[in-house]
């Protein structure tokens, strides 16, 4: 079965975690005066480090954290949650995870009805944009959290193209990029964008309590990258 997923990820949500970004920043290296450095540390570092503190929600899964999961099949199956602030992301990892599996068994139930169990239930095959990030994401925020690493979720020392699919990848080729956006516009799919959110706004908005936006922007983008997916095959 193909799983055609995305994430939706923030900064941590530890007490420390700012405190932790304000340790690891320090002035420009261009500033050598005792009085440059000190109008630094009193003007400018605080936006220093919440800019550093909002880019662990690019970090790969060591600090940041995942908020929404959606995915989507290929006959038409779909599934997204966000969780609200205070939620549990073990909670929403599993909840996911047994999506997936309900969904195998679903299938084994309607293609194998009098053996079941002889369907396999780790033959999935993921898929994303830009899945060189979210497939190692979701592993990594598994084992942060002590859930179990289903034999479907790649790690990642996974080969991209091969052990999981990428949207971005079978367009762009090795080493290049593109935005999903820009792809859905060249190939005339519908693009997620178009709702007026990206995912630079994804943190500020679930501050706000605008969960289900974010799960329908996340959503959108999962099945963006289905049809994009299945356009390039």
């Amino acid at each position: 079965m193909q799983i055609i997923f995305d994430l939706e990820t923030i900064p941590s949500q530890q007490p420390d975690a700012r405190e932790l970004a304000r340790a690891n920043i320090k002035p420009p290296a261009t500033l050598k005066k005792a009085e440059s450095i000190a109008a630094w540390w009193a003007n400018e570092a605080d936006a220093a480090v919440e800019e550093a503190y909002r880019r662990q929600a690019l970090d790969g899964g060591l600090a940041g954290e995942i908020i929404s999961i959606a995915a989507v099949t290929g006959d038409g199956r779909q599934w997204v949650r966000c969780r609200a602030q205070g939620e549990d992301e073990a909670a929403l990892l599993n909840e996911f995870i047994a999506t997936v599996e309900q969904w195998t068994r679903d299938d084994a139930a309607r293609v194998l009805p009098d053996s079941p169990s002889a369907w396999p239930m780790d033959d999935h095959y993921l898929v994303a944009h830009n899945a060189g990030f979210d497939v190692p994401y979701l592993w990594r925020r598994c084992r942060v959290r002590g859930v179990q690493v289903p034999g479907w979720l790649p790690g990642p020392m996974a080969r991209i193209g091969k052990d999981y699919g990428c949207t971005m990848l079978l367009w762009a080729g090795w080493g290049n990029r593109v935005s999903l956006d820009a792809l859905c516009r060249a190939l005339g799919v519908p693009s997620p964008k178009d709702n007026g959110m990206d995912g630079s706004q994804v943190f500020d908005a679930w501050l706000a309590g605008e969960h289900e936006r974010i799960a329908q922007y996340n959503l959108a983008d999962a099945v963006a990258t289905l049809a994009v997916w299945e356009r390039l095959q």
